[in-house]
């Protein structure tokens, strides 16, 4: 066997020393540098410890897993499925006598439910640990937690190409790092930023024929999402320039056997667009041309509402270094970056690890079923945020794989099959209800490859059908059903035309596999099904479709959302968070329906695919009824409705009487202390003035010790007014003078009546009321008329306080303002008396004023 020399075989040796001596290593090794298929099988050659255990190497993704066994049998000359094997989700080419499996991390982690300790591995190989993968830290502290309590032998190895080894290293403290070189050709770097607001598919597009036009070279071009790829290359293939090149869609959601067939150089030159699955670990043969577009679909968790949001970022220096050194792992190349040099050190160092940003419901059911509970004792490499356990634990509680903290037998089965625990939840419930082949292709939907392809053709238009992103024209109860149906038909007669775009046929084989896949796993685990009652054709096919329906609650029960409106798209889902269903679904009547495929978003939740739901199907024991108490702003009062919950959704309501007199005060007492100037009479309140008179005679006559009236004193004063009350408008009616004297001594009440009065006698006969205003004189508003014979002005507060008099003519404008009413017929009447007399004649202008005799009302002379 002559190998061909790479960068990694000068470090081999000391690996091997290193390993002799202690049970962990760190290897750095940059890309290009031969640790994926080098290092195994020389250690299983050369390590006299696991010469007769089996060594595991752990790749992230199925196709690299598959394309590293399949390099590795070709250069080592050994059998595929013999001495090395892979093993990956559905796909597994293993032996008897294979002691090198090549597999995805899914697969150890079910093996560890059957087998904790790993008796017959000796090495595990954890391959791309830069890329942070939730499966990738929770098996590092699962097998060092084997590692460090009962199997010190188990050697455990870390490769990584680009990460920073200072944290990994204080967490592996037993273990020492080896460093590799490279063997990157040289990669030129051409940096070709979008014009103004260009779309990001038309610069990639734009791009990719100019590059096409200046090498006939193999093209790797790197997109955000399947979206874009599928965008890309819909525009290509109008393009005469690229009739001699294969276009080629590499993705995870593609199957296994297409995107493998990717990897390799054609007859013809061909271009790759991909997502970042082709960042690591894959060595595409002849690409020496990247165009990075320079962005990725990143998930992050908002645990607010439990779902992980799909954001559009820019990738961080770290994926741009790996996808450029795409371009120079075989010969010099280059690499084209669609934006600007000068914003690339602006962008992060790394992207922060799927533990701290994504779902981990997952992860924690795992957990529980491997009998560390919630992690909070896991030994992490960087634990995960206590909200995002918390939403999880709660979300497996509701799933019924948790009682208080411990695994149920339900939630042993879904930790056991190769799905999320809400796919696992729906399949055991198939499974219960003789569901399982439907709900098996259901899952398989929700976690393949979407089998239907968007078409924009005139034909596809002229059909009536709605593809993804046109408002339907269809009516139905569930999108998931009416897809299952789709393909049923496809299967059946060869339609490929939908109301979901057309059908993509080597999806659907792919979700046969799978399907098929998850009904023997479901079946070996939990044995035979329960058979239904057998009915015509019809009925059956209608019990079906209302059994899939009512299994989908059980697998999200947090997914309920109620209809705002009658025929309106949009929706309130548990949690509290708004949702708006796509103008693609069906489901367009339904008061109640399940958010199975959902985007969150900044404010309303994009479903995707949701699926009707009726009220009765709700578990009783776990729908709430309680009788509520509640503020109606419209009504203005208080009113008791019986409610109908399921967890903080409100399904229904009914009016009730209301039982609880003391929480109805209460309520309205808290509701109307928000807002105390809503709670005092309407109009000219009396209240108002009677508090600005307690205020004014505080300020002028300190020694009467009258109490502070701040916001609190009023709220005591309201608390008393709303007992016995339920409605604002009994309140506004309530005794308020009352209470606020109540809480006043007898002394201070009288003070305020002989001292701040409310009105005041006239000389006329009238009673004037006196405007009180905090921090002015107060105010007396009167006809001039009537105060003839009053020779000064009238005085309040125990005589302190002169009345402000604003003396009104005839026509009740003031004439003249003062507080000296002695001064002023003195010396300013028989101005005014000369003005006014002109003006009103008829009105009575004595000469002295202090002398006549007042008038009350309108009187004339």
């Amino acid at each position: 066997m002559n190998l061909v020399s790479l960068p990694i075989d000068t470090v081999l040796d000391q690996l091997r020393v290193e390993f002799e001596r202690r049970s962990s290593v760190i290897l750095s090794a940059p890309p290009g540098s031969g640790k994926t298929t080098r290092v195994a099988p020389y250690l299983i050659e050369s390590l006299k410890g696991i010469r007769a255990k089996q060594a595991i190497l752990l790749q992230p993704r199925r196709v690299a897993a598959k394309a590293t066994a399949m390099r590795i049998a070709e250069e080592r000359g050994w059998r595929l499925g013999g001495r090395v094997g892979y093993s990956v989700r559905f796909d597994s080419k293993v032996s008897a006598e294979t002691q090198l499996l090549v597999a995805t991390e899914g697969v150890l982690l079910r093996r560890l439910h059957s087998d904790p300790l790993l008796d017959e591995v000796g090495l595990v190989i954890l391959d791309e640990f830069h890329e942070r993968s939730i499966s990738t830290d929770l098996l590092l502290g699962m097998l060092r937690r084997i590692q460090t309590s009962l199997r010190p032998d188990l050697k455990i190895l870390v490769m990584s190409a680009t990460m920073a080894m200072g944290p990994l290293q204080v967490y592996l403290d037993d273990s020492v790092t080896i460093e590799a070189d490279g063997r990157l050709f040289p990669v030129d770097l051409l940096y070709r930023p979008a014009k103004h607001q260009q779309p990001l598919v038309e610069h990639v597009v734009e791009s990719i024929r100019w590059a096409a036009e200046k090498s006939s070279d193999d093209i790797l071009v790197f997109l955000p999402g399947v979206g874009e790829i599928n965008r890309s290359i819909d525009q290509l293939q109008r393009d005469p320039m690229m009739k001699g090149r294969d276009l080629l869609p590499l993705h995870g959601s593609l199957p296994l056997e297409e995107q493998t067939r990717t990897l390799f150089s054609g007859p013809r030159p061909r271009v790759v667009l991909a997502t970042n699955v082709a960042e690591t670990s894959l060595t595409l043969e002849g690409i020496r041309l990247v165009i990075d577009s320079g962005v990725a679909r990143v998930n992050r968790f908002d645990p607010k509402i439990g779902l992980d949001r799909l954001e559009l970022e820019p990738i961080c220096q770290a994926s741009a270094t790996q996808r450029a050194g795409r371009a120079g792992r075989l010969e010099s190349g280059k690499c084209i970056r669609l934006w600007d040099h000068a914003s690339q050190k602006s962008r992060p160092e790394h992207l922060d690890p799927e533990i701290r940003r994504v779902d981990i419901v997952g992860p924690i059911l795992q957990l529980f079923e491997w009998g560390e509970g919630d992690g909070a004792e896991f030994p992490w490499l960087q634990p995960p945020r206590p909200e995002a356990v918390e939403s999880a634990v709660a979300l497996l509680h509701r799933l019924g794989a948790l009682h208080g903290n411990r695994i149920t037998n339900l939630g042993k089965t879904m930790a056991s099959l190769p799905v999320a625990p809400r796919l696992a939840r729906l399949l055991v419930e198939g499974h219960r209800r003789g569901q399982l082949e439907n709900l098996s292709w259901v899952a398989a939907m929700l976690s393949e490859r979407d089998p239907f392809q968007r078409s924009n053709s005139a034909a596809f238009a002229r059909s009536g059908h709605s593809g993804n992103n046109s408002p339907s024209v269809m009516r139905w109860n569930s999108d998931l059903f009416e897809r299952l149906r789709a393909i049923e038909k496809y299967r059946t007669d060869g339609t490929e035309l939908t109301p979901f775009g057309m059908i993509h046929r080597n999806a659907v084989r792919t979700l046969a596999d799978t399907a098929n896949q998850l009904a023997d796993e479901v079946s070996q685990i939990l044995g035979k099904q329960p058979q239904g009652n057998v009915r015509k054709e019809q009925d059956a096919a209608d019990q079906a479709e209302q059994e899939v329906a009512q299994s989908l609650v059980f697998a999200f029960p947090d997914r309920l959302a109620k209809r705002r409106a009658i025929g309106k798209p949009k929706g309130l889902m548990v949690g509290g968070k708004g949702v708006a269903l796509a103008p693609s679904s069906g489901v367009q009547e339904a008061d109640l329906f399940l958010c199975i495929d959902v985007d969150g978003g900044s404010t309303d939740a994009t479903v995707r695919q949701a699926s009707a739901v009726d009220e009765s199907w709700l578990p009783t024991e776990l729908v709430q009824i309680r009788d509520e108490l509640f503020y109606h702003p419209t009504q203005r009062q208080v009113v008791a409705r019986r409610r109908r919950y399921w967890d903080d959704l409100l399904l229904s309501e009914t009016p009730v009487a209301i039982e609880d007199q003391q929480a109805c005060s209460q309520l309205l007492y808290d509701t109307l202390s928000q807002d105390l100037s809503s709670a005092f009479p309407s109009g000219e309140s009396s209240v108002s003035s009677y508090l600005m008179r307690i205020r004014s005679l505080r300020e002028w006559a300190p020694d009467l010790g009258l109490p502070t009236i701040d916001d609190e004193w009023i709220k005591r004063v309201l608390r008393q007014i709303c007992n016995g009350r339920k409605s604002l408008d009994e309140v506004n009616k309530g005794p308020w003078r009352d209470w606020m004297q109540s809480e006043l001594t007898q002394e201070q009440v009288q003070a305020i009546e002989q001292h701040a009065p409310e009105r005041i006698r006239v000389p006329s006969g009238s009673w004037i009321r006196i405007d009180y205003e905090l921090g002015k004189p107060p105010v007396l508003a009167v006809r001039i008329q009537e105060v003839f014979s009053w020779k000064s002005t009238p005085r309040i507060a125990f005589g302190r306080v002169p009345l402000l008099l604003h003396l009104l003519a005839p026509n009740m404008r003031p004439q003249q303002i003062t507080d000296d009413l002695e001064s002023f017929w003195k010396n300013t009447y028989e101005i005014v008396r000369k003005e006014l007399k002109r003006r009103y004649p008829k009105h009575s202008w004595p000469e002295d004023p202090t002398k006549a005799e007042p008038i009350a009302g309108v009187r004339k002379k």
